[in-house]
């Protein structure tokens, strides 16, 4: 089992406006730590002078990060960085009208921003949200709060796809976002790609993913394996047909 919990941070005005725009992040670490220890975390929500993230501990530099917030030293924040989400564009474009977001587990932090940047813009948000392997969903009171409708989705063998194709079929959406894991944005492709070959309408895709979580400028060490910069993810052409066309 892995702890999982909520900090509120403390930081400038300046800072916290950045960090409103969906698939905002920032790399946190404690104090007089090296840049190895910078953990990406997604930015739940905003106050004037804070922001609220979600950090699930899963290994030494999340676990050392939690000790230190919950023991009230300082912590290292850098960005905020705006990699998180993939189809921006498909977002500005599209969040006058209507939006579905599916997500799971951890990735349940990167849909306040979402619903709050439709909201803000007239359009309408419904969320279906699962527990994922986290257990439990942490998002339901902030979504109450933006009066955005939201079903909690149990386990299924069919990993919920087939109450996904329902929802799509029978609701009048412009825009899926997806925030989870990798193998659940492809499973979401591959559904919309069947619907799409039966001549059913289906919205355009965007998606959150932790994988696209990195820096950019060399800080975060996600693009070093073994002392060598690389990718630290690759992804084939049919996501990035979906984010151009």
């Amino acid at each position: 089992d892995y702890n999982a919990f909520l900090a509120g941070i403390a930081v400038p005005s300046s800072l916290a406006r950045w960090c409103t725009f969906p698939g905002s992040f920032v790399l946190l670490r404690p104090e007089a730590t090296r840049e190895a220890f910078n953990v990406p975390i997604s930015v739940m929500e905003t106050s004037q002078h804070s922001i609220t993230v979600a950090i699930e501990c899963r290994g030494p530099k999340t676990t050392a990060l939690e000790q230190a917030l919950l023991s009230g030293r300082k912590v290292v924040l850098t960005g905020p960085f705006w990699s998180g989400l993939q189809g921006y564009d498909q977002l500005a474009r599209l969040a006058h009208g209507n939006t579905l977001v599916v997500a799971k587990g951890m990735a349940q932090a990167a849909v306040p921003p979402i619903a709050r940047y439709i909201r803000d813009r007239g359009g309408n948000v419904k969320a279906l949200v699962g527990p994922g392997t986290l257990g439990l969903i942490f998002i339901d009171s902030i979504l109450k709060r933006l009066e955005v409708p939201f079903e909690i989705m149990p386990r299924s063998e069919d990993r919920n796809l087939g109450r996904l194709e329902k929802e799509i079929t029978t609701g009048s959406y412009g825009l899926l976002a997806s925030a989870g894991s990798k193998l659940q944005h492809q499973a979401i492709l591959n559904l919309l790609g069947n619907l799409s070959e039966n001549n059913n309408p289906v919205p355009r895709f965007l998606w959150v993913s932790h994988l696209t979580m990195a820096c950019a400028e060399g800080i975060c060490g996600s693009c070093l394996l073994a002392g060598f910069r690389g990718c630290k993810a690759r992804f084939n052409d049919r996501f990035e047909t979906h984010l151009l066309c």
